[in-house]
């Protein structure tokens, strides 16, 4: 033994009792899980390292006759996992947890062995007998599911649809088969149903007032005056020619009787129902409500023919509503209103339109308004018979005009259908 050789193993001795001299308390404690309070290596052997690891964690750990070589570091309150990990980073290795015990191998080795076992399960899939199987969706639609199984297909799999049955078909190897078959029952349930109630009411500027809502209010607050409700959101429309009116959105709270409170107002000749749709859908999908009439326009092709194509002029109101975990209602609105006026050129149709997001409580109303018409009114009033002589009849006459707005409100009320909603067959 040379002298170089006897002074390296005389430093790797005296590392190696210093580090046991350092815990003493861990050691007689018996607790793997302490923290190591000194922990330095000087130019020690890998393996005396990691047999020290192994040793102080009580787990068991096999080396890769590929790891060599001399580490040196100096770590301070460490685990024993923490300081594997931090060697084994540290070196181009890598600590892999196997069934009771850790493998230690170069991070080479290691992704070499990975991508050989990918390629062998691969070619073992490519010697196994496809299957084929009719998986029955009864609440969703099969084309739907497409998409959502295509994934889980090895490279031979496939899958079709039958429109007629609403079958999905797949044919693929019996593991990817079951995966699948778990992932259809996990989907398809039955989708929980909303009813949105809708209530389109035109009514005087003034009578908004007896209703106790102030679309006048530009900021987020609760006011309270004879219902109680909450202002929202407040929202100008885009830019356009000759818009037909601003959207102001509101929900109205507890307490607050929408029906008696219409039902008076429509009574005393102050408001008019001019539509009450109730239509129900799935949760997440879009219900259109739609009044009003098709203008129709012409319009010239290609070859100069007269082509007459129908526009839908009037309100329209877009709600897509999604039941929380919380059993609230989140509803994307988009409320539409237009009109139409002749132009020498053709029709001008005049949209205004909006979108917002509110959040109500099952069978809670929310409030779009804000939608003003102005309705002139020219009355000639004056002396039977004398008021209709030419000219003079201005001396036994005059004109009056009446300038009446009218608002468009509409209330929506979303309610979660409990049939549904507490249906979970398997």
């Amino acid at each position: 033994m040379t002298l170089k050789t006897l002074r390296s193993s005389m430093l790797i001795a005296a590392a190696l009792l210093l580090v046991f001299l350092s815990a003493p308390n861990v050691r007689a404690q018996d607790d793997p899980n302490a923290p190591i309070k000194n922990l330095s290596f000087q130019n020690a052997d890998i393996r005396t390292v990691l047999g020290f690891l192994a040793d102080y964690g009580q787990v068991n750990i096999v080396t890769s006759p590929e790891v060599q070589g001399n580490v040196t570091f100096s770590l301070k309150k460490v685990d024993w996992r923490q300081a594997l990990d931090i060697v084994c980073k540290t070196y181009s290795l890598t600590a892999v947890d196997e069934a009771g015990y850790i493998r230690v191998t170069p991070t080479k080795s290691y992704l070499d062995e990975v991508s050989t076992m990918e390629k062998h399960k691969f070619d073992k899939e490519k010697m196994v007998e496809l299957s084929t199987a009719v998986m029955k969706i009864d609440n969703a639609t099969a084309d739907e599911l497409v998409k959502t199984v295509t994934p889980l297909l090895s490279e031979r799999g496939k899958v079709q649809t039958d429109k007629r049955t609403n079958n999905l078909i797949v044919r693929d190897v019996p593991a990817n088969i079951t995966k699948i078959e778990k992932l259809i029952t996990d989907l398809d349930k039955p989708t929980r149903q909303i009813r949105i109630s809708a209530q389109m009411i035109e009514v005087s500027t003034t009578a908004l007032q007896e209703l106790g809502i102030d679309w006048t209010l530009k900021t987020s607050r609760t006011v309270s005056t004879k219902e109680k409700y909450e202002t929202t959101s407040d929202q100008t429309l885009n830019d356009v020619t000759n818009p037909a009116g601003t959207f102001t959105f509101t929900t109205l709270q507890d307490g607050w009787n929408l029906t008696s409170r219409i039902s008076a107002l429509v009574s005393d000749g102050k408001g008019k129902i001019v539509a009450h749709p109730e239509v129900t859908t799935v949760d997440n999908k879009e219900a259109r409500i739609q009044m009003g009439q098709k203008i129709p326009i012409k319009q010239f092709d290609q070859s100069g023919n007269v082509v007459i194509t129908f526009e839908e002029v009037g309100s329209l109101l877009k709600v897509t509503p999604h039941i929380t975990s919380e059993n609230r209602i989140l509803m994307q609105l988009k409320p539409e209103r237009s009109s139409y006026e002749y132009d020498p050129n053709g029709v001008i149709i005049n949209t205004s339109n909006a979108e917002t997001n509110v959040v109500v409580e099952n069978g809670q109303t929310a409030v779009i308004g804000g939608l003003t018409t102005q309705d002139e009114i020219e009355n000639h009033v004056g002396l039977p018979i004398l008021k209709d002589i030419p000219i003079l009849g201005y001396l036994f006459s005059y004109k009056k005009k009446e300038i009446t707005n009218r608002d468009l409100v509409i209330f929506v009320t979303p309610t979660i259908v409990e049939d549904y909603a507490s249906t979970d067959k398997p």
